[in-house]
């Protein structure tokens, strides 16, 4: 099986996502990342359009707050769209036969929903915990239990979607344009629960072993044609 890697080209996703690619190449499965510039001396292709997050991390850095984050959040979503316009040819050209998507990739998962293809979600960063118990991972705040701190905590996950919201609009679109229709109403991504999509599949499974020859308690997960599977890399 020939899968394609799809990560922001960062040294803190970048990093996780070629050791695990490593472990599947030692099972025989090719790898190669895609919208990449490098890949720690694995299979890599560029994009066809500029890779908007890393041309923008100078610029980025001198940024601070709300300010930050609403950028950084744009800056992932014009490479969203890139990748679902382009996605199809990609797989087509390079004979990819299933995708590993990191979720901070927000909404890269309707291409392999439009492709029919299996995917999975690998988290290689911090969890977003949407329940208010602990803070979003995209703010600074301390974790506390008191009332005061848990309605902070419930208000953050609320401007975090109302950013979303604001800044999804041609993603959606690209998703209704795909048949791809949203039947919930929060505007959180996909992989968080954003919406439930309509457009449905074959189940078709693919079984992959992660995880080191050693290991005693390899990572089993399922590809599900048409379907998400996550995994967050260091679990059981």
């Amino acid at each position: 099986m020939k899968i394609g890697f799809i990560c922001p080209n960062l040294p803190g996703h970048l990093n996780p996502m070629t050791a695990l690619a490593r472990h599947l190449q030692a099972r025989n499965h090719e790898v190669v990342f895609l919208y990449s510039t490098e890949a720690n001396g694995l299979p890599f292709v560029p994009g066809p359009e500029k890779d908007h997050i890393n041309e923008n991390r100078t610029e980025q850095s001198k940024r601070h707050g709300e300010d930050a984050l609403r950028s950084g959040v744009g800056q992932v979503l014009a490479q969203t769209e890139t990748i679902l316009k382009s996605l199809p040819e990609i797989v087509r050209a390079n004979g990819v036969d299933a995708l590993l998507l990191d979720t901070v990739q927000f909404y890269a998962e309707l291409g392999p929903m439009q492709l029919g293809m299996p995917y999975v979600q690998v988290s290689n960063g911090l969890h977003f915990d949407y329940s208010g118990y602990t803070p979003l991972c995209v703010y600074g705040w301390p974790h506390e239990t008191t009332p005061a701190a848990l309605a902070r905590n419930r208000e953050g996950v609320g401007k975090w979607a109302d950013l979303l919201q604001s800044v999804t609009g041609r993603v959606r679109a690209h998703a209704q344009s795909i048949g791809l229709k949203s039947t919930g109403t929060t505007s959180l991504p996909p992989s968080h629960r954003l919406h439930q999509l309509a457009k449905s599949h074959e189940p078709s499974t693919l079984k992959v072993l992660i995880g080191s020859r050693s290991s005693t308690t390899p990572v089993h997960f399922t590809m599900a044609k048409g379907g998400r599977r996550w995994i967050s890399l260091g679990s059981d």
